[in-house]
């Protein structure tokens, strides 16, 4: 009796539970920016080419913005970049509708990808900060699950309304971060407190994980960004797109706690590499079927196993870094993360812009056997590399 409420409160006790209720204001405000900037580009005529470099500068900025997070939040400097990053968001949130300029987009774009970036690395590192690591797995599950509540809630709803209110839905991304950043000035003062930067090189630790952050990123932000255009030259209803990133989204929530918790007993690595083959299987489905309910039968299953690669990614990147090294790996999973949903959308673009819309997924499906080639090629050097230990 006594062994379950130690539990919960392992799980949402101690401040976790007020960081998983930012990252559900924060994902409500996704499901509106990254879909519905792509749809508001698309019904204003832009170029795919330029929809695509668009797209990818919110996240290439998000790469290079966790850079200057890890830098600057130290001790008093944590709840003001986090603050002020997430109001620098909800203010291009709001413009964002009313231009119609390639050059505005962009650097609309841009800004609010460097203001996600500081959230990200500041409540990942805090979230860790207060986890056992034997729970990483699912907390990060929980965290994830939170974000995409409110991803699925926005992005369903959101084109509904856009096509009665155009500015409508950007006001709400901005209320929504608004609402997250006093939760963090009001509520979070004790709990975000980072330690001083590490001197070490982080990367050569967490080679993995910050690969299977950018094959997460790479391959879910084609998802976000450009299935509502491929749907739309699919010759689907703009107010059905919203409806299939829903089952996408839905998926990755269903599975993302099943296979998190069972990461935490099984391993993560294993659980990783399970996750990405049957992600390849269910990518190519998506695409090979003719028929509208087949293919929101196969995003379902895509976001079943891609949903559960960030935190699996995640857990792995920080269980054997001290406290002192969490807050830069946490910015460098950002920064893969970033690079990888940049890379996505421009070059799933071009491909979709020579080869045609239905290769939206070839390069993502690229990476994906280049991970695996990764995992196994890696997993038995480690083997050999035991072996001469235990010779030793």
């Amino acid at each position: 009796m006594e062994r379950q409420p130690g539990k919960l409160h392992e799980l949402f006790g101690g401040g976790k539970g007020i960081i998983y209720s930012i990252a559900l204001l924060v994902g409500a405000s996704m499901g509106v920016i990254n879909p519905l900037s792509t749809t508001h580009m698309t019904a204003s005529h832009g170029d795919e080419i330029w929809i695509g470099v668009i797209s990818s500068s919110y996240f290439l900025f998000m790469a290079l913005g966790s850079v200057f997070a890890d830098r600057t939040m130290r001790g008093s400097h944590v709840k003001r970049v986090i603050t002020s990053g997430l109001l620098l968001t909800a203010i291009c949130a709001s413009l964002f509708p009313l231009f119609t300029l390639n050059g505005v987009w962009l650097g609309l774009m841009s800004l609010m990808g460097i203001g996600i970036s500081c959230n990200m690395v500041g409540m990942q590192t805090a979230l860790h900060n207060l986890s056992n690591a034997n729970s990483l797995g699912t907390i990060n599950g929980i965290y994830s699950l939170c974000f995409a509540l409110g991803l699925i809630v926005s992005a369903a709803l959101a084109p509904q309304v856009y096509s009665e209110f155009t500015w409508l839905p950007f006001v709400f991304s901005s209320l929504c971060l608004m609402l997250a950043a006093g939760v963090i000035h009001f509520k979070l003062t004790g709990l975000l407190v980072l330690p001083e930067r590490a001197r070490e090189k982080i990367i050569s630790k967490i080679t993995l994980p910050l690969f299977g952050a950018f094959v997460y990123g790479f391959s879910e932000t084609i998802v976000v960004s450009l299935y509502p255009l491929y749907l739309i030259r699919e010759h689907v209803a703009v107010s059905r797109t919203g409806y299939a990133l829903s089952i996408f989204v839905v998926g990755s929530i269903i599975g993302l706690l099943p296979l998190t918790c069972l990461a935490d007993r099984m391993g993560r690595r294993k659980c990783l590499a399970v996750c990405v083959f049957l992600s390849m299987l269910a990518v190519t489905g998506i695409v090979a079927a003719s028929d509208i309910s087949l293919k929101m039968l196969y995003s379902f299953a895509a976001g079943f196993m891609i949903g559960p690669l960030y935190p699996l990614s995640m857990a792995l990147a920080v269980q054997d870094l001290p406290g002192s090294e969490r807050s830069s790996g946490n910015a460098w999973f950002t920064t893969f993360y970033g690079f990888g949903s940049a890379a996505g959308p421009f070059f799933s673009s071009v491909v979709m812009d020579i080869w045609g819309h239905r290769h939206i997924f070839t390069a993502s499906l690229l990476l994906f056997c280049l991970f695996l080639t990764h995992m196994l090629v890696t997993r038995k050097g480690s083997k050999v590399r035991l072996t001469k230990e235990e010779m030793l």
